[in-house]
């Protein structure tokens, strides 16, 4: 099969985000093109050759095929891009329609699992049609009888009328019969109208599906209000889709990894470049040197605690950065291994490294790891003083996550689905059964999917010293506040709390349970230190804001 794409518009209601490209290269949230998305997608999905119809920007679009020597390129360029609609582009195709193809427009921007469901449906030829949303006043709309599309343009709004979506699944007989009636209309001058408008007189001869698709996400971009739209709505399809697996055996798919790795298991993966040279709180120095040593790789796999992973994440965040600090996208596949059950880190957008002493914090849509292995092999031998710390990490990333005043729908159920798994089976994993590990890592990983969407507050705000002062977990350090702004909370505003699985005295009992100390040694010096340490990126997620001397009490009610 080929994909068919139609980039011979000009975009005219873009604005200045087309001001001097093609509508198709608007960047989205990872820096990726809308183009590029396509290309990617759809090659992930099997296609590898592509049909591109150009118009204004030719040469920009012929560089996109250069990132990708593994696919097969065909440009066809319509020199009246500017005096006709897309029917003539088509009409410029004939030669290359001599397969099944899928044919769409180059400002649509969808899932992947919506191009999956579309290549593995049995029928052959598809349209998509969504009966859940109201009719587009001046989009396409599709004429449903019998299940099959009898019709699509802008100006109907009948009963068996629907939105629609110009993207389209068509054997080889359909697409033939469809370009031949579009022959017709360009042979008679009439290259001013859709390529819609040829299909509608054709319907009774080929028959074309019309798929429902609210259960996925396409849509266009065709102005700045489409574009704030779509890139806030399918980054969250991104994040729910990315892949996940539990065997080791993916990463034998990639072509030339750099395996960035804790030194303790280094010597298992002696068959592919390593690195390992980093510290636990990794340095923008560490960073740099496996930088040096991703030359000549082209994917990174990450396996070790958030320390290997955050240091993957960086790498491909610095070689991503251009002369002049401008990140570039490039398509590097990471994967991510945790080898602790805690940071969620393998699902999240954040990598924090240190330069100079200070922390930074580098947060980036295409830092998400494409693939996460979840594989409870690697969790085994963990001690049991990191397996308390890392679970608190995760129940703290759950709670807080609640807590945000970015919290979402999503973020919510990702972190109540976590809360419930680690509930019911937090006793066990401590006390050494490994047959709940895959519960207590997939906790850890919906808790790194919820902070990924809402940002943590103030508990790690306040964290952050605690863990360097006292050569503390993250996890652990956490913890110890969460009770006391909890209880803020609890008194000054009980109604904002959208908790339906745990309270606070569950999370103290789960605390008690594990053991740990919940008071630190703190000087009076190291106090003025701490206060003036809280991040106050953190501190701004919390839903109420507290001064200095609301954090002073705070660290107070952990000081022994």
């Amino acid at each position: 099969m080929k994909a068919l794409i139609f980039n011979s518009g000009i975009g005219k209601r873009m604005g200045t985000l087309t001001k001097n490209t093609h509508k198709s290269l608007t960047i989205l949230n990872d820096g990726e093109t809308i183009l590029e998305r396509q290309i990617r997608i759809l090659s992930e999905c099997g296609i590898k050759e592509f049909v591109i119809t150009t118009g204004p920007f030719e040469e920009k679009l012929k560089e996109i095929s250069s990132k990708y020597p593994y696919l097969r390129f065909y440009f066809v360029h319509n020199n009246l891009y500017d005096k006709t609609n897309y029917i003539y582009s088509f009409y410029l195709t004939k030669e290359y329609l001599d397969d099944d193809i899928l044919m769409l427009h180059g400002d649509l921007v969808f899932n992947k699992k919506l191009i999956e469901t579309i290549l593995m449906s049995s029928e052959k030829s598809i349209g998509l049609i969504n009966t859940k949303l109201c009719k587009p006043e001046k989009d396409f709309k599709a004429r449903v009888i019998d299940g099959e599309i009898k019709e699509v343009g802008i100006n109907i709004f009948d009963e068996n009328c629907f939105a629609f979506q110009p993207l389209y699944k068509l054997s080889k007989n359909d697409i033939n019969v469809w370009w031949e009636r579009v022959d017709y209309f360009v042979k008679r001058n009439n290259v001013n109208v859709y390529a819609e408008n040829a299909l509608n007189e054709i319907t009774n001869i080929i028959h074309i599906t019309a798929m429902q698709y609210d259960n996925y996400y396409i849509n266009e971009i065709d102005n700045p209000d489409d574009y704030d739209k779509v890139i806030s709505q399918i980054r969250l399809y991104d994040f729910d889709e990315q892949e996940q697996f539990d065997s080791l055996e993916v990463i034998n798919t990639l072509n030339n990894p750099l395996i960035v790795v804790d030194k303790f298991i280094e010597n298992k993966f002696k068959d592919y470049k390593t690195f390992s040279d980093f510290q636990p709180n990794p340095l923008y120095e560490d960073v740099m040197k496996g930088l040096n040593a991703f030359k000549g790789c082209d994917s990174i796999v990450s396996i070790g605690g958030g320390s290997a992973i955050d240091v993957a994440k960086a790498i491909k965040y610095f070689y991503c950065l251009d002369k002049n600090g401008n990140f570039i996208y490039k398509n590097i596949k990471h994967i991510a291994i945790p080898t602790t059950a805690g940071t969620g880190s393998e699902s999240t957008r954040y990598a924090v490294i240190y330069k100079n002493g200070v922390k930074l914090s580098l947060t980036h849509d295409a830092l998400f790891p494409n693939i996460a292995i979840l594989n409870k092999d690697l969790i085994k031998s963990l001690p049991i003083y990191q397996k308390k710390c890392t679970l608190l990490d995760a129940l703290c990333h759950d709670i807080e996550s609640i807590w945000s005043i970015n919290a979402t729908k999503e973020s919510i159920e990702y972190a109540q689905q976590s809360i419930s798994l680690i509930k019911k089976y937090y006793k066990d994993y401590i006390n050494g059964d490994n047959g709940v590990i895959p519960f207590i890592q997939k906790a850890a990983n919906l808790a790194g999917k919820a902070i990924n969407i809402s940002q943590t507050t103030a508990a790690h705000a306040l964290s952050y010293k605690l863990t360097s002062l006292y050569k503390i977990p993250h996890g652990y350090a956490v913890s110890l506040t969460i009770p006391y702004l909890w209880q803020l909370l609890i008194d000054n505003n009980p109604e904002a709390l959208k908790f339906e699985n745990i309270n606070k005295e569950e999370f103290i009992k789960i605390f008690n349970f594990l053991d740990l100390e919940n008071k630190l040694k703190i000087s009076d010096k190291e106090m003025q230190i701490l206060v003036d340490s809280v991040n106050i990126v953190r501190l701004n997620n919390f839903p109420l804001k507290l001064n200095k001397e609301e954090i002073f009490q705070i660290y107070k009610l952990i000081r022994l």
